[in-house]
């Protein structure tokens, strides 16, 4: 491969000593000159440019004295799409399509082409492009919901681009921006950074590269993190939880529920077992480093204090954290969750830096505001806990130097002391302290702080060849390069009688995780009807999806629950729910989602779906063709019990509506919550 790609490099220079008609353009249009450089032995017949701008016709590109094929042409400013057609053939992709290596060297960049391979790209001239995607909410009240702008400039063959985000009720964001291009026509490159401009700060940054070798789809990046912007699922740490019974007392099971699993009392992937040995229950789970809230389930049973309510003795039900009150937060529901802080592996702080806030309200008059809490033994006067006043924002604040773990506190505003930081505010009657992370017992403020991290890294691989596909992902949690996870897929294998098959396995450092299995055409019971079937094994759930499919109909049934075994016996199987999908001709559908375990249910679909007391929903969607392209329209409807009309809790109208060309109106109603949301997305 590096041997042709030289001989090409090099014939591409020669060619520039070919003979080529002088065109020329019209103003406003740019002379273009494509190139086709054949490989050693190569035979070609004819080559000829289709793209964009010729709306893929044909136009007959002509061979020069050095062996070459080329071909001048006058195109508008803007990014142009294209592939050569070489002996009455398309090449797939563009990048790769002639001997592992790119068909055009002087390409500057590669996208889909919607059948499985890619166009190759070429910027001519200058000019800008981009998409403006807005929305605002009209009911109950006028806000900004979103508003986005992204702005492309070509730069010397690369593009640059501008990505603003401004979110809800105008506020300003993310401002990022994004270079991609072509190393000598042949290695892609993609570079990113991204700010906070509220804060004015650095947030995160990336550069990945897309080498052609030997035949290989390969890609690197490597992604930088600052202190304040991490990824959640970020340097995972150990940690085991226990449960000791009391003498007689009889469990048949325990469960730590908590805001890393969505407060699920019945996740495998959180349940104890017993150690006869020990006589002790327990289990070891991988968790962000940070504060992290959380509940024994005992037998089913939810406790409402973790420090007060061990079913036999009464006290603490975590040995691992006794009855200081430090360690137990407000649950909200006039009980106590149990606090663990965890810290990260590679960086042990001996302080953090916290802010907290005080945000008068409209006409209060302010003089003075202390932080007193179990830090500075509740002095009310101590000047090293005294906020400042910022004229700029109406905001008093201040930044102290913390220990890791939970700390319990109150603000002392003009010298007085309120009795209840969650609804003593002296004006709003609400929280005195919009960041307090929860309450003790006797209404104190809590905040948890964690270990810093003031920079994390991530390194990814990836390679395709074939129908195999591997990713590899290494992170940096300032202690050095470690293993994060594995995905391995096999896409597509043929098996006898026209099935086929694809796999996925995952794992990360705390093991195995999941099995996607999926095969087509299994089988053809009449009528041109085929059948398939996709099989999921989890940590946490398995799922069983047959598909059927027939001439203009086509559809699926999922299943999504687990098995319960004891050894090699089978104890029973809990189903979580299942989703029923009908997909009808052109692009209508009626998708049915039931769940009989909401909060599993969530988790496999890692989305929060439904609200209250909300246990199903149905989706209809339809489409057309518009003026200026296609038009679509969903009404999706979410079921309670104590939903009104035939069940009925909530209800969306969304609709997109082509009004222009590259210009489509957006909207989105909920006659049961009386809101609605207008909006555009124009890309010009």
């Amino acid at each position: 491969m590096r041997g042709k790609a030289l001989v090409l490099l090099v014939s591409l220079g020669l060619a520039a000593f070919g003979v080529l008609a002088q065109v020329a353009c019209p103003p406003g249009k740019y002379a273009v000159t494509f190139r086709y450089v054949p490989l050693p032995g190569e035979v070609v017949r004819s080559v000829s440019l289709r793209g964009s701008f010729n709306n893929w016709g044909e136009w007959p590109m002509e061979k020069q004295p050095d062996g070459t094929w080329a071909i001048t042409v006058c195109l508008d400013p803007g990014e142009h799409q294209y592939k050569f057609y070489i002996n009455g053939q398309w090449p797939k992709d563009m990048a790769t399509a002639r001997g592992g290596g790119p068909v055009d060297f002087e390409a500057h960049g590669y996208v889909d082409d919607g059948f499985g391979g890619r166009n190759a790209v070429r910027r001519v001239g200058l000019y800008f492009s981009g998409t403006w995607d807005f929305k605002i909410r009209l009911l109950p009240s006028p806000l900004i919901d979103k508003n986005h702008l992204t702005l492309a400039f070509p730069v010397h063959g690369f593009s640059l681009k501008s990505l603003t985000k401004m979110g809800f009720g105008g506020a300003f964001e993310e401002q990022g921006f994004e270079l991609s291009g072509l190393l000598l026509g042949a290695t892609e490159v993609k570079a990113g950074m991204y700010f906070d401009p509220q804060a004015i700060k650095y947030k995160h940054t990336f550069l990945e590269l897309k080498p052609p070798l030997f035949g290989l789809d390969l890609s690197a990046k490597v992604e930088h993190w600052a202190e304040g912007y991490l990824p959640d699922d970020r340097c995972p740490v150990a940690v085991t939880f226990r449960y000791i019974p009391a003498s007689g007392e009889t469990v048949t099971s325990v469960n730590v529920a908590g805001d890393f699993d969505g407060w699920n009392p019945s996740d495998p992937y959180t349940a104890m077992s017993y150690d006869p040995v020990s006589g002790e229950w327990r289990v070891t789970i991988y968790l962000t480093p940070g504060p992290h809230k959380y509940k024994y389930v005992i037998n089913g049973w939810w406790p409402s204090s973790m420090r007060d309510d061990h079913p036999i003795t009464g006290g603490p039900i975590d040995p691992d954290l006794g009855r200081w009150y430090l360690n137990y937060v407000d649950d909200g529901f006039g009980g106590l969750n149990a606090v663990r802080v965890i810290r990260d592996e590679c960086n042990l702080a001996a302080t953090v830096p916290v802010t907290f806030r005080y945000i008068p309200a409209s006409g209060e008059t302010v003089t003075s505001v202390n932080v007193a809490g179990d830090f500075d033994g509740w002095n009310s006067s101590d000047s090293a806990t005294a906020m400042s006043y910022d004229p700029t924002t109406g905001i008093w604040s201040v930044t102290i130097d913390l220990p890791p773990g939970p700390h319990q506190y109150k603000y002392v505003i003009n010298g007085w002391w309120p009795g209840n930081m969650r609804t003593d505010h002296p004006v709003t009657g609400g929280p005195v302290d919009p960041d307090a992370h929860g309450y003790a017992y006797d209404s104190n403020a809590v905040r948890l702080v964690g270990d810093p991290m003031p920079a994390y890294m991530r390194y990814t691989l990836s390679a395709k060849v074939g129908n195999f596909e591997g990713t590899l992902r290494f992170e940096d949690c300032c202690c050095g390069i470690m293993f994060k996870d594995l995905t391995l897929k096999f896409k597509d294998l043929s098996l006898c009688c026209g099935i086929t098959f694809t796999s996925e396995l995952f794992f990360t450092k705390a093991g195995f995780r999941h099995l996607k299995l999926s095969m087509d055409n299994l089988f053809s019971p009449c009528c041109g009807i085929t059948m398939g079937l996709d099989v999921e094994f989890g940590t946490a759930f398995k799922k069983v999806s047959p598909r059927f499919s027939w001439p203009g109909l086509s559809g699926c049934f999922a299943v999504y629950g687990d098995v319960r075994t004891s050894g090699l016996s089978l104890q029973g199987i809990e189903i979580y729910g299942w989703k029923v999908r009908c997909d009808l001709a052109p692009c209508g559908y009626l998708e049915i989602l039931t769940a009989l375990n909401v909060a599993k249910i969530e988790e496999i679909f890692q989305a929060d779906i439904f609200f209250d007391d909300e246990y199903e929903m149905a989706k209809l969607g339809f489409c057309g063709q518009g003026c200026c392209g296609s038009w679509n329209l969903a009404i999706t409807t979410f079921f309670s019990p104590t939903g009104k009309i035939f069940g009925i809790k909530r209800m969306w109208i969304d609709a997109e509506i082509p009004i222009a060309s590259g210009l489509k109106a957006v909207t989105n109603v909920s006659p049961t919550l009386g809101q609605v949301y207008v909006g555009f997305v124009w890309n010009f």
